[in-house]
């Protein structure tokens, strides 16, 4: 498996923070995987959807 560089966690974490503000201060990156570009088109609007 590929290393996900440490500056990159950081910014995702950031960006984490950013959209739920301030009120949510317990939570935990477990996994940060790259999505698959051969994904069919339905699958990734399946993620995207549950990533909001």
């Amino acid at each position: 498996m590929e290393e996900i560089n440490e500056e990159i966690v950081a910014v995702i974490e950031a960006a984490i923070y950013a959209a739920f503000g301030q009120y949510e201060k317990n939570f935990r990156i477990k996994v940060i995987k790259r999505m698959d570009s051969n994904m069919p088109e339905w699958r990734k609007a399946g993620v995207y959807n549950q990533m909001r």
